[in-house]
């Protein structure tokens, strides 16, 4: 009897220790996990007295940054890592002007200095350069620089002006004027990629975006003669213009009557030759374009008085 008092002691105590244990193993499995609300997030985001430099836009790789690109925006202060920019600190909006992007930072996102270049830093105007570009330096007066109307990121034309030698007897040199390139990038003017108040500035150097070939024509005219820049309409940007390979020049004799005209009436500009064949002998006579002009002139004013002489004799007769 005692045997079996204590095996229903022994298998009640069991039952017992068994439901405890079976409970606290219940608990711990459907115990919520400890979670924060969105409200409850934006209300420490609200009640936050720390601020932080976000983007207010999506930049991608390359991209310059504005001002308006970026916000202060309150942040979880347990959340604020020492390389987040923080509004107490000395840094403005207006220093991240003209940086360029290096890597793509999402709108919302925190701003890291480490992510973009500032201009004058190392490795700033790499980071501007689009694949296969290259950046080449001129320099550029008031005259040759639009008288600072020109602004980084414009576009424009480069005009070559110099002297060439020329086979005449009047003269033995020329001044001519040749477009070399056509709609290249302004990347900088002197070391500013930015111009924040937009008023004309006469700069002294100008950074041009351009091919591996064009810096090479670029290169080899600087030493030739005088650069200077044109610039060209906003509405021409998107224009398919692939004409680099042609050149425009214009002589001095096409844009002064004197010097065409020469010393002695005539000047290499205006002088012209024809290749005659008579008899199966080959003859070369030369002609100058400005006496055959003073020539035809002059029969046509002398055709004219004779024309009034007529008339004249005509209304005498009457």
């Amino acid at each position: 009897m005692n045997f079996n008092i204590k095996s229903i002691v022994l298998i009640g105590v069991a039952l017992v220790v068994a439901g405890i244990t079976a409970m606290l193993a219940r608990s711990l499995i459907t115990a919520p996990e400890p979670t924060t609300s969105g409200s409850q997030i934006v209300e420490k985001i609200v009640d936050s007295k720390m601020k932080i430099l976000v983007a207010a836009v999506n930049m991608p790789v390359g991209y310059f940054i504005k001002s308006e690109d970026l916000v202060w925006q309150s942040w979880p202060d347990e959340t604020v890592h020492d390389s987040y920019v923080q509004q107490d600190s000395a840094i403005t909006l207006d220093s991240f002007n003209g940086a360029v992007v290096r890597s793509a930072t999402s709108s919302g996102e925190p701003i890291l200095e480490n992510r973009m270049v500032k201009p004058g830093n190392r490795g700033f105007m790499a980071a501007v350069l689009p694949a296969g570009k290259r950046a080449i330096s001129i320099r550029i007066t008031a005259t040759t620089g639009n008288a600072g109307f020109v602004f980084p990121g414009d576009r424009v034309d480069i005009l070559l002006t110099h002297q060439v030698a020329i086979k005449d007897k009047i003269r033995k040199k020329a001044r001519i004027s040749e477009t070399i390139l056509r709609n290249v990038r302004i990347l900088a003017i002197n070391q500013r990629t930015d111009n924040p108040t937009h008023t004309p500035s006469i700069g002294q150097t100008a950074t041009l975006e351009v091919t591996p070939k064009e810096a090479e024509v670029i290169s080899l005219a600087k030493n030739i003669g005088e650069l200077s820049l044109i610039l060209r309409s906003l509405s021409a940007e998107n224009i398919n213009e692939d004409t680099n390979n042609v050149q425009i020049v214009t002589w001095d004799s096409d844009v002064s009557s004197q010097i065409s005209a020469g010393a002695s009436g005539g000047g290499s500009g205006n002088n012209a030759s024809v290749e005659v064949f008579r008899g199966g002998v080959k003859e070369t006579q030369k002609f100058n374009f400005n006496q055959l002009m003073k020539q035809a002139l002059n029969a046509n004013q002398g055709s004219g008085q004779g024309d009034n002489n007529d008339e004249s004799s005509e209304e005498t007769d009457q």
